[in-house]
């Protein structure tokens, strides 16, 4: 695209907002400003929980990559998301990835890696994960970072809960249009996101750094990992968040963390 046509970009670019939409609560427009990345990528309503999707299509899209097919399993996929998340396995391998990231000399990454190897499976047992699991996001990082990391924060965050949360509120919007849970349910479990993002994290700025870090570890974390798809993809999320904590229209510079 370029300088100028970024630039362009950057400037014509408008939040969409549903017309006579319902009157939001000072909680519940906070509530949906977690999911604000997701909003703007997608073109989504920043006034509204909706997808503004029909039944048949919201529920095809929360099937195939959530399994969710129902109220129980929509409910299921809240409980992952607000008791466990990636956060609970990032918590484990960050002290593991502070120090391969940090290492000078090539021999003292493989020296870390084959520590974590060893170590991990029993620190992911004791906080009651799947040790392959703990272990596939640990390689995942380790064969993927540095290809990556240019495009991420420059530290490691101290927390991913961001990523959890944002996606609550992405779930959300879905399966309320799927008709899976009645939208009293869906702002119930936003309003939990918002304690956890909260509890985690200390400004918008920084509970974007939890969600892009967290998309990312959550690609690395996949079976062959494609570095330059997950470079890509975190440099369009961050051109999301610069607009969002800089335009007046954003709710992120609209409302307090």
């Amino acid at each position: 695209m370029g300088i100028l046509g970024s630039l362009k970009g950057l400037f014509s670019f408008s939040y969409n907002t549903l017309a006579d939409a319902p009157a939001l609560t000072v909680e519940q427009e906070r509530g949906l400003a977690l999911g604000a990345v997701y909003a703007s990528e997608d073109h989504l309503p920043i006034n509204a929980l909706t997808m503004e999707a029909d039944a048949r299509t919201a529920a095809k899209v929360v099937r195939g990559p959530w399994g969710v097919v129902d109220t129980a399993s929509a409910r299921e996929t809240y409980r992952y998301l607000l008791d466990t998340g990636h956060r609970g396995i990032y918590q484990v391998v960050r002290p593991y990835l502070g120090e391969f990231y940090g290492a000078k000399k090539r021999s003292e990454s493989i020296a870390v890696q084959r520590r974590g190897a060893q170590e991990i499976p029993e620190e992911a047992r004791r906080h009651g994960l799947v040790a392959n699991d703990v272990l596939r996001y640990f390689s995942g990082y380790t064969n993927t970072i540095y290809e990556v990391g240019r495009n991420l924060p420059e530290q490691l965050p101290n927390s991913i809960a961001g990523w959890d949360a944002a996606r609550v509120v992405q779930v959300s919007r879905l399966f309320v249009d799927a008709g899976f849970v009645q939208p009293e349910e869906a702002w119930a479990a936003i309003a939990r996101a918002v304690e956890l993002a909260r509890a985690e994290h200390t400004s918008w700025a920084d509970f974007n750094a939890g969600f892009v870090f967290g998309r990312a570890f959550w690609q690395m974390g996949m079976a062959g990992p494609d570095a330059d798809k997950i470079a890509q993809d975190v440099t369009t999320f961050q051109i999301h968040a610069e607009r969002l904590l800089s335009r007046d229209d954003s709710p992120w510079t609209r409302l307090a963390w």
